[in-house]
C-alpha cells in the first residue's frame, strides 16, 4: 500500500510548486490541501479545499487584521480531522498556522510525521505579531524536519536556533519537458534586430518593475541601439500597475510596453516568443527574494537572463545569466544592451540557462530529493 502524503498550502497552493510532487504520485498516495480560494486546484493528486480566513474578501489592512486576530491568517478549518492516517504531512513555513494544525494532529495521534518547506530568509522576520514567535519556536522544535529552500534560508533557521541536522535544503523545481525552447532557438539569434524584453512577476515595487521601464527608457535613447526594435513585456498583475502606467506615459515610452495577465497553462509560449528575460527584484527590510519561480521557467525555456543580487536568486541562477547591483537601473540597462548587441553573448547564456534547467532544477531531479527524505522519515 502507497504511503500516503499530505501537502499542505492553504491560500498558497499553487501550480508552480504541486509541479515537484507530480513525479511522485506513481509512489505515494498525494492529497493537497487548499482553501477555498487557493490559486490552482487541478493537479496529477487530488484537492482537498477547506474553508480559511484566507478566503474573505479584501478590504482595507485585511491581512494586519487578520493576522492579529489569529496570529497567522493561514489557518485550515477541520484541517486536523482531515489529516488522519496520513504518513507525513507536509507543510510551508514555520510561522503558518495551518504548520501548527499539522503539528497538532501529530500530537494527537493523527499523522506520523510533520515536515515543513521554509521560505523565509530573513533571520527573525515576521516577529511583530504577538504569539509569532512561539508559532516559530514550536515548529522548529515540534517539526520532524525542515527543508529549506536555499542555503541562506536554512542558516537564517539555523540562526534562529533550528537544529541543523533537522534542516534538507531542496530548491523548487521546473517541468524542462514542459517549459522548453522554441524549434530553432539559437539559430534565430544570429541576425535579430528585434527584441522582446519579458518580466513575469508582480507588478511590485520590490520586483523592481521601476527599474526595468527605466532601463527602457535609456535603452530606446541609445543611439548604439538605433538599428534594433525593441519592446517590453510586463506579464502579472499588482499593486503598482496604475503607476507604472503612468510612468511609461511621462517617460514617452507607452508603445514599447505591452501588460498582459496569461494562464499558467499558456507561460511557455509567452517565454518561448521573448528573446531575453529580466527579473530585477530588490530586497526590502521584510522581503528578499524567496527564490523565484519565473527565473526557473526562463533557464528552462532557454533564455538570456538578467537578473540581480538578492535574496535566494544567486542560488537559482548560478552562472546562467548576467547579474547586476538591485535597485541599479543603469546597470540593468547595460546588461540588457550587452545582450542586445551580442548574439554570441545571447547563445552562451541561452546554453547556460537550458543546461542548469536540466542538470539543477528539473522537476524529476527535486522529486528525487523529496523522495529520499520522505524514505528517511517513514
Amino acid at each position: 500500500m502507497k504511503k500516503k502524503i499530505a501537502i499542505v498550502r492553504g491560500k498558497f497552493l499553487n501550480a508552480y510548486e504541486m509541479q515537484i510532487f507530480e513525479p511522485l504520485s506513481k509512489k505515494y498516495d498525494i492529497t493537497a490541501f487548499g482553501s477555498k480560494t487557493s490559486y490552482h486546484k487541478n493537479f496529477t493528486f487530488p484537492t482537498i479545499q477547506l474553508p480559511s480566513p484566507m478566503d474573505i474578501s479584501d478590504f482595507p489592512y485585511k491581512m494586519s487584521l487578520l493576522n492579529r486576530v489569529f496570529i497567522d491568517a493561514h489557518h485550515l478549518y477541520g484541517l486536523e480531522e482531515r489529516l488522519k492516517e496520513f504518513d507525513i504531512v507536509h507543510s510551508a513555513e514555520t510561522y503558518f498556522n495551518y504548520t501548527q494544525q499539522a503539528i497538532n494532529a501529530r500530537e494527537k495521534g493523527y499523522v506520523k510525521k510533520v515536515v515543513a518547506t521554509v521560505l523565509e530568509n530573513i533571520p527573525f522576520n515576521n516577529e511583530g505579531i504577538w504569539g509569532r514567535k512561539y508559532f516559530k519556536k514550536r515548529a522548529r522544535e515540534k517539526l520532524d524536519h525542515m527543508i529549506a529552500l536555499t542555503k541562506r534560508t536554512r542558516d537564517a533557521l539555523i540562526l534562529e536556533g533550528a537544529d541543523p541536522r533537522k534542516i534538507t535544503v531542496i530548491s523548487h523545481g521546473i517541468d524542462t519537458k514542459r517549459f522548453t525552447p522554441s524549434r530553432g532557438w539559437l539559430q534565430k539569434e544570429k541576425d535579430k534586430k528585434t527584441f522582446t524584453i519579458l518580466f513575469s512577476g508582480r507588478l511590485e515595487a520590490y520586483k523592481g518593475v521601476y527599474e526595468i521601464v527605466y532601463a527602457a527608457k535609456l535603452l530606446l535613447l541609445d543611439p548604439d541601439l538605433e538599428k534594433y526594435i525593441l519592446r517590453f513585456i510586463f506579464v502579472g498583475e499588482g499593486s503598482e500597475k496604475v503607476q507604472l502606467l503612468e510612468l511609461e506615459k511621462k517617460l514617452g515610452i507607452k508603445k514599447y510596453i505591452s501588460h498582459k495577465s496569461v494562464a499558467y497553462s499558456q507561460m511557455p509560449q509567452e517565454y518561448q516568443k521573448a528573446d531575453i528575460f529580466c527579473a530585477p527584484s530588490k530586497p526590502t527590510t521584510t522581503y528578499q527574494e524567496q527564490y523565484c519561480t519565473a527565473l526557473l521557467e526562463a533557464q528552462a525555456v532557454g533564455l538570456p537572463i538578467v537578473t540581480t543580487f538578492s535574496g535566494g536568486i544567486p542560488e537559482n541562477i548560478g552562472n546562467a545569466g548576467l547579474v547586476v547591483g538591485p535597485g541599479d537601473f543603469y546597470s540593468l540597462k547595460e546588461a540588457l544592451k550587452q545582450f542586445i548587441l551580442s548574439p554570441k553573448l545571447r547563445i552562451e547564456y541561452a546554453r547556460k540557462a537550458r543546461n542548469r534547467a536540466e542538470a539543477v532544477h528539473d522537476i524529476r531531479i527535486i522529486a528525487r530529493q523529496l523522495d529520499s527524505l520522505y524514505k528517511t522519515l517513514l
